[in-house]
């Protein structure tokens, strides 16, 4: 809160020095949100939208993965600069449903083709990133998990540009950008600072291609009781220098992924693949996915497969006593969300800004976790069983 304050302050300085010549034109006010509910089949694997959440959907419906609600406004100061901020309730990773500021930012046209930035908006590393509470700008009920909560991170605080231009029938955007991000987890609270990064996307004909890389500096604090236990026992029992590569401030990741999206006429095919690196903390992991639709009047059934794999664990120190390798091997195994889906669902428009959604999934946890679902007790992430089913039903609207 304190670093979107001073960001505030420097927006209100900005505007101060900028908007003096020109009236400002009327606030224009926009809304979206969902209603949606989710079950699983099996009353012992909770379903979560994220990695991070303390909770997630049961045996009987719930109301709160994929629920939200938001409000935005926007305001033209002058010619070339507007101010934009954007406010969302849903319920956060640690079970809060306080509203929070999402979209803080004032935005300066400096030429036709350049954009710039300042204040707290989206980490551009996903095709959807900016429309992750929007689901009605999305085709699924929400963007597949195996990719999307690679980064659970979505807002940053900082500065961008984007530079667009078209060439010949080629849209060409490239989007850099720098700043920070946090947010408390279940069990603790995660930072990236210093992050620098670049997208760049380029349309034509229905087709868009995307790729984006960023790299960061990375904190990751587990306060939860498990945690706190084995990192207890690993100094008492001499093997202290463990502890920094499960938990800490001095961490390093990478982000890279692309994506192709081809929606033309009544077809919809979109492909994305991403890969977190990190050094310490959290695992090192692969996701992707791709999905197909077909819109047939007011309908759009689609298909999509999914999965994430994990391609290094957190830690892989070994101690030699039994019962400080078994603690290490969960603590990695809870931090292995591998895992693989197939899905079908219906869009149907119903009417203007309403969209009703269903979605039946089958999710195979494993190898060496239990993928993204939440189980009732931790010694469950070493005994990943057979397939979870999780049905969900919404309905967007944007008003």
């Amino acid at each position: 809160m304190k670093r979107l304050n001073t960001l505030l302050l420097s927006l209100a300085a900005l505007i101060a020095q900028v908007a003096q010549a020109d009236t400002p034109s009327p606030l224009s006010l926009s809304g979206f949100g969902t209603l949606g509910a989710a079950r699983t089949d099996n009353a012992n694997r909770a379903f979560r939208s994220n990695s991070v959440s303390d909770s997630g959907a049961g045996a009987a419906f719930d109301l709160s993965v994929d629920s939200v609600l938001g409000v935005q406004g926007s305001l033209q100061l002058c010619n070339r600069l507007d101010l934009t901020v954007q406010s969302v309730v849903r319920k956060s990773p640690t079970g809060s449903y306080d509203p929070r500021i999402t979209w803080a930012f004032a935005s300066y046209q400096a030429t036709p083709e350049l954009l710039l930035r300042i204040g707290r908006t989206r980490l551009p590393f996903f095709m959807y990133s900016d429309s992750l509470n929007l689901n009605y700008a999305n085709p699924w009920i929400r963007p597949p998990v195996e990719v999307y909560s690679l980064n659970p991170l979505s807002d940053i605080d900082g500065a961008d540009a984007l530079y667009r231009r078209q060439f010949a029938d080629t849209d060409v955007e490239l989007h850099a950008y720098t700043g920070s991000s946090a947010m408390n987890i279940r069990g603790g609270s995660a930072n990236l600072d210093k992050i620098r990064g670049l997208k760049a996307s380029f349309s034509r004909r229905g087709l868009t291609a995307q790729i984006s890389y960023a790299r960061a500096d990375m904190s990751l604090r587990w306060s939860d009781a498990y945690f706190l236990s084995l990192r207890q026992a690993l100094i008492a029992t001499g093997h202290d220098a463990i502890v920094p590569e499960l938990s800490g401030t001095d961490g390093k990741t990478s982000f890279m992924s692309a994506a192709l999206q081809y929606d033309q006429d009544r077809l919809l095919l979109i492909a994305e693949i991403a890969r977190r690196n990190v050094d310490r903390y959290i695992d090192t992991a692969l996701g992707w996915y791709v999905t197909a639709g077909y819109r047939t009047g007011a309908f759009m059934p689609y298909l999509t497969l999914a999965r994430q794999r994990e391609v290094s664990p957190v830690s892989t120190a070994a101690t030699g006593v039994a019962v400080l390798d078994d603690g290490l091997a969960a603590f990695n195994a809870g931090r292995n969300k591998a895992q693989r889906s197939i899905g079908a669902g219906l869009r149907w428009d119903a009417g203007r800004n309403v969209a009703v959604k269903a979605q039946f999934e089958r999710i195979q946890p494993g190898p060496g976790g239990l993928g993204i679902l939440l189980p009732n007790q931790l010694t469950d992430y070493l005994k990943p069983d057979g397939p979870t089913y999780v049905l969900s039903l919404a309905v967007d609207f944007v008003f």
